[in-house]
């Protein structure tokens, strides 16, 4: 990949290669980074661009906005709350119903650096639930859609301090529903994201959960870390930490990223680029624009990764009762007493 570390530049402006003919989903495109994604993306003629957003009226001012990249009869507005399970499992289970291919799903969405909160209809902490389990699911739901599709991407927005946390075992709801500050429970979920993007890597190099190792066209799969951009996540940090918090972001904010000319980059070099199929670049960890970087000692811990995966499922289980889709720790047919044994690894 020596390429990729010494070529640390993308412009989306001219580096997106055409789109034409292909189809993306993008979670958290009505604003920030997501909306910089999704403006690049349109950019470049895409065949459809299903943009993911909580808000109708932040929806709508997206697709205004939009017009200023593209033809916005591409785009499909979909309003999901992440904040509820049920409501992700209709819009995922909508879109693989009406998609005949996925070439990029991206997974941008998400809280920022927050007070601790539990989702009202689910009673998991928001901040895991926003960030990672929703965005679990509907990969996993629309997973068949990417690899039926040719040089498909998937991309989860993750970022560097995902490093800046330890203690995590990912061994139950209960230890997921801890308040332990409003940095960790952000840090957290970034650190779920880089694990959950290499255990998806392995399973495809084992040919496990559908894929085919032997003839691997899609999808490819990667986290990224889009660097110190201005959104509106310092504002959550400012409610939670109160006037230190606003102090600090007074101070940075000039030194932030604009999301839209640069803080979407290595979202979008991972989503579009050739050279992600020319360099083979598979489960790996991206910093600014284009480099690929070694993620932290506790990313890389295969074991903390079945952890997550097994609790995301048992998790997904007891709230939505069925799963449409292959799972590898929780036996559906257990709960109904079919089995005749509790649930397990299949």
């Amino acid at each position: 990949m020596t390429h990729l570390i010494t070529g640390n530049k993308f412009d989306p402006n001219t580096d997106i290669p055409d789109l034409s003919g292909k189809i993306y989903v993008v979670t958290g495109g009505s604003s920030g980074i997501g909306f910089g994604i999704v403006a690049h993306i349109l950019q470049h003629n895409p065949a459809k661009l299903y943009l993911l957003g909580k808000k109708e009226e932040h929806i709508q001012w997206a697709q205004d906005e939009l017009k200023k990249y593209g033809d916005t009869s591409k785009i499909v507005p979909v309003q999901i709350e992440l904040e509820d399970l049920h409501n992700v499992d209709e819009v995922a289970k909508r879109l693989a119903k009406e998609l005949h291919q996925l070439d990029g799903l991206i997974c941008n969405a998400g809280l920022g650096v927050g007070v601790y909160n539990e989702t009202p209809k689910d009673g998991i902490d928001s901040h895991m639930q926003v960030n990672f389990i929703s965005q679990f699911h509907l990969t996993m739901v629309l997973l068949p859609l990417l690899q039926q599709t040719a040089n498909s991407r998937l991309v989860l927005q993750s970022s560097d301090l995902h490093r800046a946390i330890s203690d995590v075992q990912f061994a139950s709801l209960a230890e997921i529903n801890r308040d332990i500050g409003p940095t960790m429970l952000y840090n957290r979920t970034k650190l779920a994201q880089v694990l959950f993007v290499r255990a998806m890597a392995r399973r495809l190099e084992k040919g496990e959960l559908g894929f085919d190792a032997n003839s691997h066209t899609g999808p490819w799969i990667n986290a990224v870390h889009p660097g110190g951009v201005s959104t509106d996540q310092p504002k959550q940090a400012e409610d939670a930490y109160g006037k230190l918090a606003s102090a600090a972001v007074a101070v940075l904010r000039p030194l932030m990223k604009d999301p839209v000319d640069e803080g979407c980059r290595p979202a979008l070099f991972a989503a579009t680029s050739e050279d992600i199929v020319k360099d083979k670049v598979q489960g790996q960890y991206i910093v600014p624009d284009r480099k690929v970087t070694e993620p932290s000692k506790q990313a890389k811990d295969e074991q903390l990764q079945e952890n997550l995966w097994r609790l995301t499922e048992e998790i997904l289980s007891d709230k939505l009762r069925s799963l449409p889709y292959r799972t590898q720790y929780v036996d559906p047919m257990a709960k109904e007493g079919l089995h005749g044994q509790p649930a397990g690894r299949q």
